[in-house]
């Protein structure tokens, strides 16, 4: 029986997926979330845009965007085009456009929607500038068409593993939910002020959690703990 590599812990699906999209058609920005049943982003994969923009977003402006998928979430909608979906006129004026979009250089904005069970799980938005234009018919075409496929991968491979890297780390080590958030920001390269960006907390208290991960894991620098883990992973496999 041939089984599939191990995936790399822990976003290499994403990266690999927008690094794709990004090979097929032209995007200057992008990101690839997954979705909690709060709606809320977590294992964000960002191309050209700013931990500082996804953390404003998340914190004061998801809500206001035409393209959340609570719009969507009742649906089996899997591509959603904000220029189909929002009068010109009325996105130009709206304060998520004024506010958010146009100090970011975003105008035109397509998300894909991944489901399982119904449920969104994750989605991708692909964003282009005004001088860039719109998602043409064709490039939405090659987007549904390519849809199903990441979707399946995303379902059948990469969150079992992610479910199942997290819940090997836990038991093996006694790791909390959010520890285990903090030790894949660690091992995927991201910094102390990166983390605390990245999962709303103080630079205070990701320091607290790496000391309490340290002490669990029994080292003594993130160096070591991302070996560790990252070890774990491939005798595990």
């Amino acid at each position: 029986m041939i089984t599939a590599p191990p995936i790399q812990f822990p976003n290499r699906f994403q990266q690999e997926s927008l690094n794709l999209i990004e090979r097929l058609l032209p995007v200057d920005s992008s990101g690839f979330y997954l979705v909690g049943a709060d709606m809320r982003h977590s294992g964000v994969v960002l191309h050209n845009i700013s931990a500082d923009a996804e953390r404003r977003y998340t914190q004061r402006y998801q809500f206001s965007d035409p393209l959340h998928p609570r719009h969507f979430h009742q649906s089996e909608v899997c591509l959603v085009n904000i220029d189909e979906v929002v009068e010109e006129s009325e996105l130009l004026q709206s304060d998520y456009y004024r506010s958010f979009m146009a100090p970011l250089g975003h105008r035109h904005v397509t998300d894909m929607y991944f489901r399982r069970d119904g449920d969104v799980v994750a989605i991708m938005t692909l964003l282009r500038t005004v001088r860039s234009g719109p998602f043409r018919p064709d490039e939405l075409a090659i987007l549904r068409s390519l849809q199903p496929f990441l979707q399946y991968s995303l379902n059948a491979t990469y969150v079992p593993a992610r479910q199942s890297q997290r819940s090997a780390m836990q038991a093996r080590y006694g790791l909390t939910d959010r520890e285990l958030d903090v030790v894949e920001q660690v091992v995927s390269g991201a910094s102390n002020k990166r983390i605390a960006q990245e999962l709303s907390l103080s630079l205070a208290t990701v320091k607290t959690h790496l000391q309490h991960i340290f002490y669990k894991m029994k080292v003594s620098s993130r160096t070591e703990m991302s070996a560790r883990i990252l070890g774990d992973l491939d005798a595990d496999a």
